[in-house]
């Protein structure tokens, strides 16, 4: 017996042996390969898969008021909420841009803003007080004060608790499948997580400041060309303080570069120039689309209610139409952009008085070339003159490539979404681009028209979403 069992032992220990190294090689070659797919998504495997009903990718204004609406009227829990942000916290890019440059009122009337109420911004300035001895409002369209919208913004995401559902990072993949949608988030850590939605609402702001081709890499480097949307802080610069007694040359002429210009010729004394060189003359115009791009339901029921037509025609006519080639044309014709408000241009303290007065230097012309020297940049400029400054700020707008770009382009890609000849979703009247995909903002602009990236346009866009969210489907036009 002692020998028949010696003789089992022996051949299992053989068998052992024979496959254990083919074991650990199965093994090895599994784990492998799933480090391989972790790191080939941008970072180390996810340990945990989050999942979600909701996930709203771009805390901005439009993210911020799509969430706020989806909790208030669109049967959404808390718990079944995400925004994905790659700041700290949200709205952090609205606050950096805004104060960039240097406006005291928005252009927008106090009708347009991130909560659910339209007149919730009035009633929150009832408990406020005046703002440096400022009006919370301007007399015209009773515009709010940008510290007051800023705080009632703030106010927005504590009343709907909005910091506890913000993921900080970057989606770096969207996947969408039959039931759900599976989202790649690269945290602060470099830690990715995987998320995996019922819906996912894409409200990317624009992250790409427009650089003209005659900008040097190498002013930009040492400070004396700087974007007044650059994320990046800027290089220091051999003449930041000594700006009361330089000069510096605005680049753009829109509402950007004249509240910019405007605030440098207050700040930086007599002893400093600011010049501002646009290509075209002034233009003056209320806002950037005509006021009936941006009803909404609300105020179109109340036309109504108060025998007016409702939805304005310019409304209706866009949605009517088949071609996107068609729409893109009327977003061009209709978005006024490079404008800026009576109020800026003709107001007291207005660009106009300052050119009169030669507080500002203004030159309509293009900048056709630079050269940099130790003591500043020289602008050569179309008309034939030559500009002299320290520094160049530029306030010449984003690219106008799609929001999201990349990113937008391989959702496409892999899920054969389709993209419009000039690379923009086109969604449904929904704003669905997948059925488990919506946009919003300027992703949504073929389907909501040229008011699409303003703040009103988040508002006409969380109509269309949140009854989508509701009923499956958004009231016809």
């Amino acid at each position: 017996m002692d020998t028949i069992s010696s003789t089992k032992s022996s051949k299992r220990l053989s068998f052992t042996l024979f496959f254990l190294p083919i074991l650990l090689l199965i093994f090895h070659t599994v784990l492998v390969d799933a480090l391989s797919v972790g790191a080939s998504r941008g970072g180390a495997p996810s340990a945990a898969v989050k999942e979600t009903r909701w996930v709203v990718v771009g805390g901005g204004p439009h993210g911020v008021h799509i969430a706020a609406r989806l909790l208030e009227e669109g049967g959404v829990s808390r718990g079944d909420l995400a925004i994905v942000d790659d700041e700290d916290q949200l709205l952090v890019k609205w606050k950096r841009r805004t104060m960039a440059t240097g406006m005291a009122y928005l252009r927008s009337s106090s009708s347009y803003h991130l909560d659910v109420e339209e007149d919730a911004l009035r009633n929150y300035a009832k408990k406020s007080k005046m703002v440096d001895g400022r009006s919370l409002f301007a007399p015209d369209y009773k515009r709010p004060l940008l510290e007051l919208f800023n705080q009632h913004c703030d106010h927005v995401v504590d009343k709907f608790d909005l910091g506890d559902v913000h993921v900080q990072g970057t989606v770096t993949q969207v996947e969408p499948f039959e039931d759900y949608v599976r989202i790649f988030i690269t945290e602060s850590s470099g830690d990715v997580l995987e998320c995996r939605a019922e819906n996912v609402v894409l409200a990317l702001g624009n992250d790409s400041p427009a650089y003209p081709t005659w900008v040097c890499h190498s002013a930009i480097k040492s400070g004396k060309i700087r974007h007044i949307f650059d994320e990046e802080p800027p290089a220091p610069s051999t003449h930041e303080n000594s700006d009361r007694h330089s000069s510096i040359a605005v680049v753009g002429g829109g509402i950007s570069g004249a509240h910019l210009a405007l605030k440098l010729s207050r700040e930086m004394g007599p002893c400093a120039t600011v010049h501002m060189i646009c290509r075209h003359d002034l233009r003056e115009q209320q806002f950037d689309t005509h006021q009936d791009w941006m009803m909404d339901s609300d105020a179109a029921k109340r036309s109504q209610a108060g025998g007016g037509q409702g939805i304005p025609e310019c409304q209706r006519h866009f949605s009517s139409l088949n071609s996107f080639a068609e729409r893109r044309v009327v977003i061009s014709q209709e978005r006024k952009a490079g404008t800026i408000s009576a109020s800026v241009s003709r107001g007291k303290g207005g660009l106009r008085y300052a050119i009169r007065d030669e507080r500002i230097h203004w030159h309509k012309a293009e900048v056709s070339g630079m050269t940099e020297d130790d003591d500043g940049v020289v602008l050569s400029l179309s008309s034939g003159e030559e500009v002299r400054v320290s520094r160049v700020l530029l306030a010449t707008g984003f690219g106008k490539r799609p929001p999201g770009g990349d990113l937008i382009n391989a959702i496409a890609d892999s899920a054969g979404l389709k993209l419009c000849s000039c690379g923009y979703p086109a969604p449904d009247r929904n704003l669905r681009w997948h059925k488990h995909i919506f946009v919003a903002g300027a992703l949504a602009e073929l389907e909501l028209g040229p008011s699409a990236r303003n703040i009103a346009g988040g508002r006409l866009a969380s109509e269309r979403i949140v009854a989508a969210a509701k009923d499956g489907e958004a009231p016809r036009l």
